[in-house]
């Protein structure tokens, strides 16, 4: 009788029903990250291979957080940092267990936990995203992360990767969406990796009726060269970014603009144990499209200064 009951419940509330299936969908999701982040924990202390890094960014390629339909030209002042802290380690000799916060200049805070399969040819990911602390009025904005990738020859890879949220559009100030797009196509020789992508970042929010929405479209060429043995690495990327600032429901402006990037990067392992990394993008050409239409950047240097290391805990 009591299942007849809950069925019949179902049949004349579906909506409530649909809010609580969401409701333990998102408790699930949101116990998640404490439990990864205790494997993490427990992983790095014990004698499973475990991996820590970090990394540190500043540059005033990109649009301010706080753009404002008033401003005006290119940006070249506007300096933001960023950084990323990851752990993780193996519990398996095909599962890793991870745990990434992060600070992006487009997608602002987020935390994000997964776990990953390794396999021959086929590798994957899963875990929930949490947005947080981006706005006073909603402090935890959850999402969804994958990636997959598949080796379809023996030297080309496909990757594939995103993050979308778990809510609904925006529907009152204060509420803000994250969302990510990768597609990666990867040749191996025997020195030298080329990879060709694209990615898309999107963050969505709503201040007093304005849906503003910062975007940056990113299509690159890279190239990594290596000698089998040695401790270098060497990164060479040329890119077009394509940085938007749409803002909505008030007085209608998109702030475009394009920027032609280059990529120059060195890595460096001294020991299996320890790796460091410098990363410099530096705009060479930055030109306006649709509201900054006609303006140009060619006195400011336009640039993304990137440096981390990883250690090894095994």
């Amino acid at each position: 009788m009591q299942h007849a009951h809950r069925s019949d419940h179902t049949r004349r509330y579906p909506q409530a029903a649909t809010r609580g299936s969401r409701s333990r969908l998102r408790h699930l999701l949101g116990s998640l990250p404490a439990l990864i982040l205790a494997l993490v924990i427990v992983g790095t202390a014990s004698a499973t291979p475990a991996e820590l890094g970090m990394e540190f960014e500043v540059g005033n390629l990109g649009f301010a957080h706080d753009r404002a339909p008033g401003d005006d030209g290119i940006p070249d002042d506007e300096f933001q940092l960023g950084g990323r802290f990851w752990g993780s380690y193996n519990p398996t000799d095909f599962l890793t267990v991870e745990l990434i916060a992060d600070r992006d200049q487009v997608l602002q805070n987020s935390i994000t936990s997964r776990l990953k399969y390794r396999g021959d040819r086929v590798r994957f990911a899963l875990g929930p995203s949490f947005g947080v602390i981006n706005e006073p009025d909603q402090v935890v904005a959850p999402g969804l992360s994958a990636e997959a990738s598949v080796d379809v020859l023996p030297r080309l890879n496909i990757a594939l990767a995103t993050l979308r949220p778990l809510q609904p559009d925006l529907d009152s100030d204060g509420e803000y969406r994250q969302r990510f797009d990768r597609a990666a196509i990867s040749s191996y020789g025997d020195n030298l990796i080329v990879t060709v992508l694209f990615e898309q970042s999107r963050m969505r929010e709503q201040d007093d009726g304005v849906t503003r929405t910062n975007r940056l479209r990113r299509y690159a060429m890279q190239a990594e060269a290596f000698e089998k043995g040695a401790p270098f690495r060497i990164l060479v990327s040329g890119e077009y970014h394509d940085r938007s600032f749409i803002f909505e429901n008030d007085d209608d402006a998109t702030q475009t603009y394009g920027a032609l990037v280059l990529g120059t990067g060195v890595s460096y392992e001294p020991t299996p144990r320890f790796g460091y990394s410098v990363l410099l993008e530096s705009g060479l050409y930055n030109f306006g499209r649709n509201d900054l239409l006609g303006e140009f950047e060619e006195d400011a240097y336009l640039f993304r200064l990137r440096t981390g290391f990883t250690v090894s805990l095994d």
